[in-house]
């Protein structure tokens, strides 16, 4: 009886190898993290391509072994859908998906390998920066393909996919010392090629393709690596901006779900606080977008990508953002004003060009020069949506108001949103027919705070820093055996980031167990999911409260010094991508003294402040202020007006009479556009406010 030919069955291991290999090897083992359900286990790859750039980069692509040993990937660990690296956890893989979308050709992964080694990468370093050795010493660019396990692994209801990721941790010695940008292997038939249809690998269906889609997360992926070579520690808004731009300026369509995303879901999304949502991938990338835009483009009156990095105008513009040191808004606002210099232009600042971009993510007047994205068409190029759409059939006609608004019917209306504000976010509401006159009323938080417990208000932060280790020290000396009481705020991205109370012992740095020091409750863990706690004892999640529950509250933690320790120090541990507020330390005392702590280190005294700035923006295709010549009113070359208001000190803002008459009829109507431009020690901070629509009949202006 003739047996069935099977793929070869790639057995993982649990334990990691004594030798990883090396970028080039036949086969290599790859340390691979399950983000959803935790672990890490070592899996065989074998290489699939081997290539080089023109300047001789080696370039090559890996596979799960047995990939290619059948025309079926059922069995082949890391690739086949149903493969269970964990069968005794509560983590069971979707059986609803196919291992026939997870079949790779060799023909596509030679695609994707020349597109790499022939474009992608020498496009990537000329416009943002080069690409650096691993701890082998190798700048070899190894890919991963392999089936990535994330929330839609093993939840059918998720219908979105972590479609590539760079993993920082595999440039260093204890890990891979290479190089590695990882890819999904899902559904590969129809998203490699300019024209899958076209292509040998075809599913035959046209109605699925989704054109280049993994040539622009190579882009994409191999920004950051680019990013963690240039300034590890830039906030992931920007850094993911950018890894967008990467795929733009390659030349590869970047319509789809992430400007769609941010359609539907802009009033759910800041700018530059990093939710990890496909609508913040399209906020910041449309953001940087119309910074390259405004910049010029390529120069020249051009303003479609040429992959060629012309030392001018947005190209320019964006490799300055990139190379920048300083952080966030500081880094972009550092960026313009080296471009001014350089160019002699006069760019507008970070945040006025926020406050545009907020009105042409909405407007998208394709007849404006300010208030248009010109290399995309809202609603088609967002999947059919636009933020008008999302408001009405999304979120069932939120912010849309029509006829007069008295107090009593605008405090009863079932369809206005929130009054909280997200740093950086957009909220927009329409009006129709309110009536010949009205006039705004904003009244905002002036200020948000994480309040210290002490009496002199102050308490020391972390910081807000990607990848980064910050040491919080203490001048009091330590001997062993003390009891270290402090008080803390903490909210820390559960599972990835961590904090650590560590002692001096024998010359090494060890992490204490910590315990609430009101109940004896140990509030540290030794669960490592994802690799970020080896050490033991950190703190992580919602202090007081269940993550993203609760909000946090300030507790008093305790450690028990071990004997023979040294020293002690508070560790603020981060991994690459999201983060949350952090963490907080007021009143460390040691056994019941005061400690001194150690100034000028990687934490900062502060308050706590975030200073709200907000912005009021009535946009109108007429003159709501005719016969005046004000300072708040913008005006464009396609006839709109924009009137922006700034809140004062304490928060509030007054529009003064606006003649909304040219906003009577079925059609004719004006948007508000609200925003909060927090600055101060904190930028990350929701904040609150009150608007209110007054009509002022016929009464004349004020």
């Amino acid at each position: 009886m003739a047996g069935l030919a099977a793929p070869a069955m790639a057995a993982h291991s649990d334990t990691a190898p004594a030798d990883y290999g090396s970028a080039g090897d036949d086969t290599i083992i790859v340390p691979v993290n399950d983000s959803a359900a935790g672990g890490t286990y070592y899996q065989p790859f074998e290489r699939a391509y081997a290539g080089e750039t023109e300047d001789g980069t080696p370039v090559y692509v890996y596979v799960p072994l047995g990939t290619f040993d059948g025309d079926s990937v059922v069995g082949v660990h890391s690739l086949d859908p149903a493969f269970d690296h964990d069968g005794t956890d509560e983590f069971v893989p979707c059986a609803d998906n196919s291992a026939d979308d997870y079949v790779l050709t060799q023909d596509q992964v030679e695609y994707i390998g020349d597109a790499l080694a022939g474009q992608i990468l020498a496009v990537n370093e000329e416009h943002f920066g080069d690409l650096g050795a691993a701890a082998s010493g190798s700048d070899a660019l190894v890919t991963l393909v392999y089936n990535v396990q994330d929330d839609s692994y093993y939840d059918c209801t998720v219908s979105s996919y972590t479609a590539g990721y760079f993993a920082p941790e595999y440039l260093s010695a204890e890990s891979l010392g290479m190089n590695v940008m990882v890819l999904d292997a899902f559904d590969w038939a129809n998203r490699v090629g300019e024209d899958p249809s076209a292509e040998p690998w075809t599913d035959g269906d046209p109605a699925n393709d989704r054109p280049e889609l993994y040539e622009g997360v190579v882009a994409h992926e191999l920004e950051h690596m680019l990013m963690n070579y240039a300034d590890a520690g830039e906030l992931s808004w920007v850094d993911e901006g950018l890894a967008d731009m990467a795929a733009f300026l390659n030349g590869y369509d970047m319509t789809g779900s992430h400007l769609t995303y941010q359609q539907v879901f802009h009033r759910e999304t800041s700018l530059t606080r990093w939710g990890g949502g496909l609508e913040n991938y399209g906020a910041s990338f449309s953001y940087f977008l119309y910074l390259w835009e405004q910049a010029g483009g390529n120069g020249g009156d051009s303003l479609e990508p040429d992959l060629v990095y012309d030392d001018t105008a947005g190209d320019l513009l964006i490799n300055l953002i990139f190379a920048e040191q300083a952080d966030g808004m500081e880094g972009v606002q550092n960026a313009i004003d080296a471009y001014n210099a350089t160019t002699e232009d006069d760019l507008r600042s970070a945040e006025e060009l926020f406050k545009d971009w907020a009105v042409a993510m909405k407007l998208d007047d394709e007849d404006s020069s300010r208030w248009d994205l010109e290399n995309f068409d809202l609603g088609p190029a967002s999947g059919g949506w636009t933020i008008d759409l999302a408001n009405d059939l999304f979120w069932d006609d939120r912010g849309s108001y029509r006829g007069a608004q008295p107090d009593a019917k605008w405090d009863r209306l079932k369809n206005r949103p929130g009054t909280t504000a997200l740093p950086f976010g957009v909220s927009y509401e329409t009006f129709r027919n309110p009536g010949p006159q009205v006039s705004l009323e904003f009244d905002g938080e002036a200020t948000t705070t994480i309040a210290a417990e002490g009496a002199d208000e102050l308490h020391w932060w972390a910081g807000y820093e990607s990848q980064a280790d910050n040491i919080l020290g203490l001048e009091t000396a330590i001997t062993g055996g003390e009891t270290v009481t402090f008080s803390n705020w903490h909210f820390i991205e559960e599972g990835w980031d961590y904090g650590f109370v560590e002692a001096l012992v024998g010359g090494e740095w060890v992490t204490l167990e910590v315990r609430d020091a009101a109940t004896g409750e140990v509030v540290s863990t030794d669960d490592d999911p994802h690799g970020n706690n080896t050490e033991g004892n950190g703190i992580t999640g919602t202090s007081g409260g269940e993550y993203f529950v609760d909000e946090p509250v300030y507790l008093d933690y305790e450690v028990t010094v071990p004997e023979g320790a040294t020293d002690l120090q508070f560790r603020y541990s981060t991994d690459a991508a999201y983060l949350d507020t952090g963490w907080f330390i007021d009143e460390i005392l040691v056994d019941g003294t005061p400690a001194v702590v150690t100034e000028g280190g990687d934490w900062v005294l502060i308050k706590g402040e975030q200073i709200n700035q907000w912005v009021v923006q009535v946009v109108s295709t007429c003159d709501l202020t005719p016969g005046a010549d004000s300072t708040f009113e913008i005006t464009d070359d396609a006839g709109n007006f924009v009137y922006r208001f700034e809140g004062d000190e304490h928060g509030d803002i007054s529009t003064g009479a606006l003649d909304t008459r040219c906003a009577n009829g079925n059609t004719a109507d004006f948007f508000v556009v609200i925003s909060n431009l927090a600055t101060g020690e904190l930028t990350v901070l929701d904040a609150d406010y009150d608007f209110d629509v007054v009509n002022l009949g016929a009464r004349a202006r004020r």
